[in-house]
């Protein structure tokens, strides 16, 4: 089984994964998230903060079925790490808070699963906490994820303490033994009791256990009567088969941290969630050249290596290692892959298998299987891998532009090339960081979120060992053009008694389709005199990369290179130079706006009290209220907004500290709008 644990952050999936490895055989000694020493977060940036910002990957046995399982991280900076990895999975376990239900961010992680299309199980974790509601947590799945549940367990309480769950296929109370002294034997025994109508639970269990009836014979289309006299090895596979068609989601409980429920969900794992051969993945990271038929493309490589890289690491012993996910074929040590990428061989120095930070040699890695390959240099993240050159070319993924960013300093000169490696390591890691360089040569870091950035200068400083200097923060703004313009204009110079004239046109078009994707502009050039072509385009991107208004780089521009002439002889730079010039020129007849960027905004509350805290200080933020909800009938309130990135820095915890912890927040990237007049020059007056 190939499958990822994901949820909002602090949900519990970290201890869960602990839990499953402990419990599995895999570790001797459950590690906690507290005193810094899990499996799964080993990163010092993890172990600091005691949250997931990398997603791992690990390897276990439960009832002689391989798990490949990768822990992924549940802050919303990390959006994009979630996405690589749910590219590879064929399940997921999606982990909710019993006392908060679906929050903020298990939404996005759910709604990002629901766009790969993955079957997934729902596991109500901190069932011991006081505050802890199942059957709250069970609508709230209903109501705001759209969710078909289909409740195989009950929580089961002794003297108002979570004790254990009642299996409602099996009909069986199944209580763990909280009075173990040894912490890592605690969760191993537990008692099994047959339901029998002479037990107070009978009625409620067997009520349930009828509503799981009438929802596998409607979801999956049976006749209510062969429910009689079935084996459960028949009902576990109807079941099996409506979670794999999404029909439904199977919903278990327990609570992770007090060891209660861990085998029952590792169960429902192998039962329920499918295995490689049951997903149809339709590669979508690929695109046929010719007009061939998909099919006759997934026939063809039925038998022959395709592979994707959905992770890349630098480890310190090893240098870059390459995380894949083998779809067909055979992936084996020393063999040549074809990176259609990049389009070129790269050979397979290294093949292993992964353990959180810890990687064990092996020769092959079957279809269906995650391994680690290390002696490659130009894969990076998401690279499709063949085994020999095919005609084929790959879809880049597309990345919604950083929306803060720093400039950055070494101390000493001789640490410049160390932080460049360092910088150039960062990127191929996490293809949301990225590194410029401006006209004076300074060193400018992008990243998706404060947090982000702030993790990614720490690992900087304190795994590659450089002293740096990482300037305050800032807001990525964006230029872009209003007017479709066509300018055409001849430079001349004389160099050496020599003089060049260098006639060049080009027509900017706004283009709003771009303005989200990484590549946020497009330069078209001429096809005739490919060098002087080229010289004239990079010229263009040149002066793309500073705007005329406030000097931001221009996004949302179709340009197009409609001359470039210059007499045989002409240097190359003055080519350049002469587009860098027409460029701007150009720019200052597009009548360009300048844009901000925007921030989505979900609070969910307790009481109208701090609901009108929160409203004032979102006005004070420039916030523009879309919805207001009640989520539940306890008073739970939802607060939907939007509001410019700027207004946004420090909003976490200026929220936790006005709220006393009483609020959760979500915040990601929403695109970008143009800046209003009064805002365009207060931002003129602070530059």
């Amino acid at each position: 089984r190939n499958i990822g644990i994901m949820a909002h952050i602090d949900a519990g999936k970290t201890t869960t994964t602990e839990r499953m490895l402990f419990y599995s055989g895999y570790i001797n000694k459950m590690g906690d998230i507290d005193s810094g020493n899990t499996v799964m977060d080993y990163l010092p940036t993890e172990i600091e903060r005691g949250i997931t910002v990398q997603s791992a990957a690990i390897s276990f046995n439960w009832d002689n079925t391989q798990i490949n399982l990768i822990d992924t991280p549940g802050h919303v900076d990390f959006t994009i790490e979630v996405e690589r990895a749910l590219r590879v999975l064929d399940g997921a376990v999606a982990i909710f808070d019993g006392s908060r239900g679906v929050e903020a961010q298990s939404r996005m992680v759910w709604l990002q699963a629901d766009g790969h299309n993955i079957p997934r199980l729902a596991y109500i974790n901190k069932m011991d906490k006081t505050e802890a509601n199942f059957a709250a947590s069970v609508d709230s799945l209903k109501r705001q994820l759209k969710a078909n549940t289909l409740i195989l367990q009950l929580p089961v309480f002794q003297a108002n303490q979570f004790v254990g769950v009642i299996d409602l296929i099996t009909m069986e109370r199944i209580e763990w033994d909280m009075q173990v002294v040894s912490p890592n034997q605690n969760g191993r025994n537990c008692t099994i009791h047959k339901l029998t109508n002479k037990d107070k639970e009978w009625e409620t269990s067997l009520s349930a256990k009828s509503s799981i009836i009438e929802q596998v014979c409607f979801g999956i289309l049976l006749h209510f009567h062969m429910w009689n006299n079935v084996t459960l090895e028949k009902v576990l596979s109807w079941i099996r088969h409506g979670t794999i068609d999404r029909t439904f989601v199977p919903v278990l409980c327990g609570s992770s941290y007090k060891n209660v429920g861990i085998q029952p969900l590792l169960n429902a794992v192998v039962d329920y969630l499918p295995q490689p051969s049951d997903i149809q993945h339709p590669f979508l990271y690929l695109s046929l050249k010719s007009n061939k038929n998909l099919s006759l493309f997934r026939r063809y490589y039925d038998n022959t290596l395709l592979a994707m890289a959905f992770k890349v690491l630098h480890d310190k012993r090893l240098g870059s290692i390459i995380f894949v996910r083998v779809y067909s074929g055979t992936l084996e040590s020393g063999r040549k892959l074809y990176n259609v990428n990049k389009g070129k061989e790269e050979k397979v120095l290294r093949l292993m298998t992964v353990y959180a930070d810890e990687y064990k040699d092996t020769k092959v890695i079957k279809a269906g299987n995650i391994g680690v390959i290390s002696g490659f240099q130009s894969t990076v993240t998401g690279d499709t891998l063949l085994e020999s050159k095919q005609a084929l070319e790959a879809a880049t993924d597309v990345i919604p532009e950083p929306v803060f960013f720093c400039s950055v300093e070494v101390y000493s000169p001789t640490q410049e090339k160390a932080l460049r490696h360092a910088l150039d390591v960062l990127c191929k890691e996490d293809p949301s960081v990225r590194v410029n360089f401006d006209d004076y040569g300074s060193i400018m870091l992008s990243g998706m979120g404060e947090l982000h950035m702030d993790v990614v200068s720490q690992r900087i400083k304190s795994e590659f060992k450089i002293d740096a200097y990482f300037g305050p923060i800032q807001v990525a703004y964006r230029e872009c053009p209003t007017l479709q313009v066509t300018h055409k204009a001849m430079y001349s110079r004389t160099i050496l008694d020599n003089l060049y004239e260098v006639e060049i046109a080009i027509q900017i078009s706004p283009c709003p389709e771009l303005s989200t994707m990484r590549d946020a502009i497009n330069v078209q050039k001429p096809a005739y005199n490919p060098e002087l072509s080229y010289s004239a385009a990079l010229g263009v991107i040149q002066a793309l990369q500073q705007g005329n208004i406030l000097g931001y780089p221009v996004m949302g521009a179709d340009v197009r290179i409609l001359t470039a002439r210059a007499k045989r002889g002409c240097p190359s730079g003055l080519i350049t130079a002469s587009a860098v010039k027409c460029t701007r020129e150009a720019l200052d007849k597009a009548s360009c706006d300048l844009l901000e960027p925007m921030m989505q905004i979900e609070i969910s509350t307790r009481g109208e009290n701090l609901m009108q805290k929160i409203l004032g200080d979102l006005a004070k933020r420039h916030a523009k209220i879309s919805d207001i909800s009640t989520t539940d009938n306890d008073g739970n309130m939802k607060i939907l907004a939007e509001a410019p990135v700027s207004e946004m820095k420090g909003y976490a915890s200026s929220l936790r500290s006005s709220t006393s912890g009483n609020a959760d927040l979500s915040l990601h990237p929403s695109g970008y709008k143009v800046v209003t007049q009064e805002r365009k020059l207060q931002l003129k007056r602070k530059i």
